[in-house]
């Protein structure tokens, strides 16, 4: 029987690619005490600040993957008319509600565990609801909700010829130009806006576009993507803030360096992430059968263990972090696997629930 055309076929690893990716970002922040927490170049300081940082190309892939999917699945509907309503309402439902769902859970939990009235501070509250401050992680939905503003827009660019074919170009060309604009006027929290994500998001696109084409291209490319990827790394996490302290007085040099080292590393591990999960999936699946199945569940819900393993880890460091403090480094290994563990489980409690939609998405 024949995919109908606006239902493209479900690509299966792409739970994969969220599994790890997610895996990364709950290792991000249970890290995230160890690097504040030894001295400046101690041997402890040295291991976790290389784990944290090799990693940060986790949300930059959150990115690209939903890019990617959005571009895949709706290529095929920017002739129709009326596709826009149904992807405003499934995002304002299932993405949207919560966020304002979790923003309002953390903004209570640290209101009460000041012992404030919440309900005293809602003017806060209201703030934090439109910078994405309410906790340190949810800053991540302003990004994507931006990305949704904009993306028919950039979908109906895709009727243009040359701007389809060179689409990266013009991505990394769109990120360059903002990055330069900074410099003139200083925008605060960058890391909040999407433009200093263009290219993951181009390269999402392009692949979405033109999928079985791209990773045919990016499969020949693989030991350049390797190399990128190592020297890229090896800078942004050992050469940035040489890059820093050294080009103060020429800052369009440094700039252009952290841009090109910091989008080389997170562009190139999200390619060969991509690509591993591809083989992977490709294999046979006899004996790992269970295996993936276990990574597919975690990828299935990636979304509702982003949302919710930081609440996990603030009581974990709360109740725990005295008990443990002379067992530092089991303390941060235990709060990695409860919190991703923890919220992995109620995730998939909350999906199999008809209003679990509201907290998790779908």
């Amino acid at each position: 029987m024949n995919q109908p055309v606006n239902r493209p076929r479900r690509i299966e690893y792409l739970d994969l690619f969220r599994a790890m990716a997610i895996m990364a970002v709950v290792a991000i922040h249970a890290t995230s005490t160890a690097v504040t927490h030894y001295p400046t170049h101690s041997e402890g300081y040295d291991f976790y600040f290389f784990w944290n940082s090799i990693l940060q190309f986790a949300v930059p892939a959150f990115l690209f993957l939903s890019s990617l999917v959005l571009f895949y699945n709706y290529s095929a509907r920017v002739k129709e008319t009326g596709w826009m309503f149904g992807f405003y309402k499934k995002r304002l439902l299932y993405v949207f509600v919560p966020y304002v769902m979790w923003s309002f859970i953390y903004f209570g939990v640290k209101q009460l565990l000041a012992r404030h009235d919440p309900m005293s501070h809602f003017t806060i509250f209201l703030k934090q609801l439109l910078t994405g401050t309410a906790h340190t992680h949810l800053y991540f939905f302003l990004i994507i909700l931006q990305f949704y503003v904009v993306f028919p827009l950039l979908l109906s660019l895709t009727r243009f010829r040359l701007f389809k074919r060179y689409l990266p170009l013009f991505f990394i060309a769109a990120q360059a130009v903002f990055y330069v604009m900074h410099l003139q006027f200083h925008f605060e929290r960058m890391g909040s806006l999407l433009p200093s994500y263009l290219i993951v998001i181009g390269f999402g696109a392009w692949i979405g576009l033109n999928y079985n084409v791209s990773l045919e291209k990016l499969r020949s490319y693989r030991y350049v993507l390797i190399l990128a990827f190592l020297s890229g790394a090896f800078i942004f996490i050992y050469g940035s803030v040489y890059i820093k302290t050294s080009l103060t007085a020429i800052p369009i040099m440094q700039y252009t360096l952290l841009f090109l080292f910091r989008n080389l590393f997170t562009l190139s591990a999200c390619l060969l992430l991509l690509m591993g999960c591809e083989r992977i999936a490709a294999r046979k699946r006899d004996r790992a059968h269970r295996i993936h199945r276990l990574f597919d569940s975690l990828g299935t819900v990636a979304f509702g263990v982003f949302l919710m393993h930081p609440l996990v880890l603030l009581f974990w460091r709360r109740e725990f972090s005295v008990e443990l403090a002379r067992h530092f480094s089991l303390g941060i290994l235990l709060s990695y696997v409860v919190a991703l563990l923890l919220s992995w489980v109620v995730a998939i409690g909350l999906r199999r629930m008809k209003w679990g939609w509201a907290l998790i998405g779908r």
